[in-house]
């Protein structure tokens, strides 16, 4: 293994990142959206909890939401009892979605020759504070010149498994923008209910 380096620290002192309290309605919208294009949407709105259905099935891109009815909605898909490799699917059909909303810069970077996908992983503060708001935070260590790990920090969501395979799929999906292929692994030694470590290579 090549020696390691910080190419984005952490936004604060890891001990002091707290935790996410709101999520984007975009990602919960765009989640959604993809139930419904694999026919899941009427066996996940009867698994949500009545007391966040009407918000939840209401929700519009471009708000902010409290973490538990994003919780409501990612527990509600990860009791649709999808395989590993459906939700990570999933994850990378949301993470188009998001691009569309977030990424308008950097996906006109992606089509320029020799960009490489550091463009991107450079920008994960920027990525992280539009999708998570009061605390938390990413990290991206430079394992390789095609390898990296990422740490997130402080999302209580990554405590639903369903949530932790969308991520990657989410992260697969934008780093394939910038490369011919992309392989992304959670490194599982290092999950808690709110954090994840993604180990990030491509060719």
């Amino acid at each position: 293994m090549s020696s390691e380096e910080v190419i984005l620290p952490f936004p604060a002192p890891e001990g002091s990142l707290g935790e996410a309290t709101e999520v984007r309605s975009t990602l919960i919208a765009s989640s959604i959206a993809s139930l419904r294009k694999h026919l899941l949407y009427d066996r996940y709105e009867s698994l949500l909890p009545p007391e966040h259905r009407e918000i939840v099935l209401s929700t519009v891109a471009g708000v902010w939401l409290p973490m538990d009815v994003a919780r409501a909605h990612y527990e509600a898909c990860e009791l649709l009892g999808l395989s590993m490799h459906e939700q990570v699917g999933i994850g990378m059909e949301v993470s188009a979605k998001i691009h569309e909303t977030f990424l308008g810069t950097v996906l006109r970077m992606a089509k320029q020759a020799g960009v490489t996908p550091w463009v991107l992983l450079s920008r994960g503060h920027q990525m992280y504070s539009r999708l998570f708001r009061g605390g938390g935070g990413i990290r991206v260590i430079q394992w390789g010149p095609k390898e990296a790990r990422a740490d997130i920090r402080g999302v209580p969501l990554f405590a639903i498994p369903y949530f932790r395979n969308a991520a990657r799929g989410i992260y697969h999906a934008a780093v394939s923008l910038f490369c011919m292929q992309a392989y992304v692994q959670e490194i599982q030694r290092e999950a808690t209910p709110t954090r994840v470590a993604l180990k990030v290579s491509w060719v």
